[in-house]
């Protein structure tokens, strides 16, 4: 497990994130010398953005005055934990969106980059520089959709409101199922529609579990 401090904040990496990363980025499928370079740079990447994101979910929360925020990076994603914090909802907001907000910023100006650089810019430094556009860009985008509890998700939570938590889990639901099917139509890959699929089964046990307590 590897451990480190950024900008004040430490930071954790859990195994299971290397091994997602590798897998995303074709370790399966590995047959030459040329792919294991090519899943390693995916990886280190991935690594970057994902931590980007949640370095801004940090950041956010130590403007608002959380001074005990950790990272933890593990699966597919990571989580900006704050100790002792009462945000206010309109707080919670600008916090969870900006994580994909520094994360889409980074990998905007990346892209800028690549299409300023002449055409002769080539090798482990280019295919590093495309995946980190790659994944900062789809990433910030699935974690805008409105499902719990992606950053979109926590946003449409707050903004609905605590008395408006059945509709925030439907609406969840719904959503989770559509963009689930769309992008195995789209990319004929199980992996996100997994996921997806995953949530919108969590969320509707909560649904159910909100309906019985009378939420």
């Amino acid at each position: 497990m590897l451990r480190f401090r950024l900008f004040g904040f430490p930071v954790t990496v859990e195994p299971w994130h290397w091994l997602i990363l590798a897998f995303i980025g074709g370790a399966l499928h590995i047959q030459e010398r040329e792919d294991i370079l090519r899943v390693m740079l995916f990886m280190m990447a991935g690594f970057a953005s994902i931590l980007i994101h949640e370095l801004g979910h940090a950041l956010m929360s130590r403007l608002f005055g959380c001074r005990h925020v950790a990272i933890v990076l593990h699966g597919l994603g990571g989580a900006a934990i704050s100790q002792g914090a009462n945000f206010t909802r309109s707080q919670q907001i600008f916090i969870s969106a900006a994580g994909p907000a520094l994360q889409a910023c980074c990998g905007g100006a990346s892209l800028v980059l690549l299409l300023l650089l002449p055409r002769s810019f080539d090798g482990p430094a280019a295919s590093l520089l495309y995946a980190f556009v790659w994944v900062s860009l789809f990433w910030a985008l699935i974690n805008l959709i409105p499902v719990h509890p992606l950053d979109g998700g926590q946003i449409l939570r707050e903004a609905l409101g605590p008395r408006r938590i059945q509709l925030t889990l439907k609406i969840s639901i719904v959503v989770a199922v559509v963009v689930g099917v769309l992008m195995f139509l789209l990319t004929r890959s199980l992996l996100f529609p997994i996921v997806l699929g995953f949530t919108a089964w969590q969320n509707y046990k909560m649904l159910r579990a909100s309906e019985q307590r009378g939420w």
